[in-house]
């Protein structure tokens, strides 16, 4: 009885630190990858608590093996954006300026329930109040209210309601997001000018948003790193 105890332990404490070093996502919305080999770290970790007669390290092996290649994979689609795409895919708009794509979402899979449930559980009853849908990589959908239905704030309430449309990812860690550009309906020579004005290179932003109306928010790499000295 001892024996299984030790072994449940170490097994566990294992599995949670190969949850930590993985990296706080495992917590949110899950991966393609990361819902793979969360699942198959639960396998993995079943087969030697239960029964004795297996080494303990031939469950520690393939959990240990499942963690690299986890770290491995994630560090490829950091930096080759195109095996992201492959892995993860892109986010796909399911409503833009208030109008449903029904083709997009017969490519998904997602029904017409499914759409309204999401939307639900984001406090959103009415389908007319969306300006954008957004389905994400992660399966989840994320909602953009036209102004009049958002909640109201300091601006709102002094009357400053003009619609600037959503902000839209258009460059993500130096590179450029081609969803994003046909999301906002922006040339690249707009975005050549923002960073003309910045007085910086596409590969040193950090993350760069732009509504429809032009309006931008730049953050660049060294801005980013959050030093207090």
């Amino acid at each position: 009885m001892s024996i299984s105890v030790i072994r449940t332990i170490i097994l566990y404490l294992l599995i949670v630190l190969a949850m930590r070093i993985m990296g706080k996502r495992q917590l949110g919305e899950l991966q393609p990858t990361e819902l793979v080999v969360t699942l198959l770290l639960s396998d993995l970790a079943s087969v030697p608590m239960q029964d004795n007669g297996l080494p303990l390290l031939n469950g520690i092996l393939p959990i240990l093996v499942l963690v690299a290649m986890e770290l491995l994979i994630s560090g490829l689609m950091l930096k080759l954006p195109s095996l992201s795409r492959l892995i993860s895919g892109s986010p796909v708009p399911i409503i833009k300026d208030g109008h449903v794509d029904k083709k997009a979402m017969q490519q998904l899979r997602i029904t017409v329930d499914d759409l309204v449930e999401s939307l639900r559980q984001q406090d959103i009853f009415d389908l007319q109040q969306v300006q954008y849908a957004i389905a994400e990589t992660n399966g989840h959908i994320s909602a953009f209210c036209y102004p009049r239905f958002q909640s109201a704030t300091i601006g709102d309430v002094r009357g400053d309601t003009e619609d600037t449309g959503m902000p839209v990812v258009v460059i993500s860690d130096g590179r450029l997001s081609d969803w994003g550009m046909t999301l906002c309906e922006l040339k690249k020579t707009h975005v050549q000018k923002i960073l003309r004005e910045n007085h910086c290179r596409q590969e040193e932003v950090f993350l760069l948003t732009v509504t429809k109306t032009g309006d931008y928010f730049l953050l660049t790499h060294e801005q980013a790193k959050g030093d207090n000295a």
